[in-house]
């Protein structure tokens, strides 16, 4: 299967398309995104949350760095060209939560929940474990991509990346 990719990448050398920006929610496909976004950046101020940043060619991408998002659709009302646009049915991304087993506190025999609390879709489960110190888990199926657990994880543990994308055969 063909992976569409942007003049942006191409001519950057990614063929491949996998080194895309984490977009705003409801953006177009990467290749249509960076056609139909004119860099104005309006969405940027527009976020409620302040997680929207200008990126290579002041194109805006997502920085949970210091939030999360909480679909407010603010930066798609601001968005004149319509790169953002609420599609009906369709989720704002693709987007879903991964830890890295190598850092996380749990995993490395630290007690450590910090994920826990913050995710309202309760898409990060802890496994308990006899004798051991309970780990987090996430429900890739209910994970929103917000975001919300990336921020208080003290070493940086989550990232959040696209969903994998099950192909049917």
């Amino acid at each position: 299967m063909a992976t569409a990719i942007s003049r942006r990448q191409f001519l950057r050398g990614d063929l491949s398309g996998r080194s895309v920006p984490l977009r705003p929610p409801w953006a177009l496909a990467e290749a249509d995104f960076v056609e139909t976004c004119n860099a104005c950046g309006a969405c940027i101020p527009a976020c409620p949350q302040q997680i929207l940043r200008a990126g290579t060619g002041g194109f805006p991408h997502v920085d949970f760095g210091d939030g999360e998002c909480v679909f407010c659709a603010a930066c798609v009302d601001a968005c004149a060209p319509r790169a953002l646009a609420v599609t009906a049915g369709k989720a704002p991304w693709e987007l879903t939560a991964v830890i890295n087993e190598g850092t996380c506190l749990a995993m490395q025999g630290v007690e450590c929940r910090s994920c826990v609390d913050p995710c309202e879709s309760r898409a990060i489960r802890i496994s308990y474990r006899v004798g051991g110190v309970a780990v987090p888990g996430v429900l890739t199926s209910r994970c929103s991509g917000c975001g919300a657990c990336y921020r208080v994880c003290p070493v940086q543990a989550i990232d959040i990346h696209p969903a994998p994308v099950e192909e049917s055969v």
